[in-house]
């Protein structure tokens, strides 16, 4: 049930997207970069954007478009379920990793090692400067390549193996 209410979430969340991301990556506030889109999209000047008018953003990855799996420009039921079962199973792995003791339970301890084990890049104990920079490279290059969320997209992180 709860894959379920997952999955739903992510298509509500990821159909919403394309209706902002014209402003997307434009910094300036929020009722400018609003004004912005309806202008460019109005195109008989009337204020208002009719279904006729609105268009979907052009040159981008939309994110519920990743889950076309085939390619096709279509989005089946099966897709989706193929991309969320994929990424289930790719987070249970990455718990996997995390539960040292195998006892089905993740605790800040459990995280603290496994976060300071990436960064500790040589394994000797040490986090020196420089793999400490190394990981926050790692990290902004990662958030860059999930479009600065995270847990989504196909980055991987330094020294994550590929069923993390």
């Amino acid at each position: 049930m709860k894959q379920l209410y997952s999955v739903v979430f992510l298509v509500v969340g990821v159909a919403a997207v394309p209706a902002l991301a014209d402003g997307h990556g434009d910094h300036r506030g929020g009722g400018e970069r609003s004004a912005n889109a309806v202008k460019q999209m109005d195109a008989n000047s009337d204020g208002a954007i009719s279904f006729d008018e609105f268009r979907m953003p052009e040159g981008r990855d939309a994110p519920e478009m990743r889950m076309d799996v085939n390619g096709d420009g279509e989005i089946t039921r099966e897709e989706v379920s193929s991309v969320a079962t994929q990424r289930t199973q790719e987070a249970l792995a990455r718990f996997d990793e995390m539960d040292a003791d195998g006892n089905g339970v993740v605790t800040q301890s459990e995280r603290r090692r496994l976060t300071f084990n990436r960064m500790d890049t040589d394994g000797d104990g040490q986090i020196t400067k420089s793999e400490f920079k190394e990981a926050r490279k790692d990290r902004r290059r990662m958030m860059r390549e999930q479009g600065g969320h995270r847990g989504q997209g196909k980055g991987k992180r330094k020294g994550q193996s590929e069923t993390q």
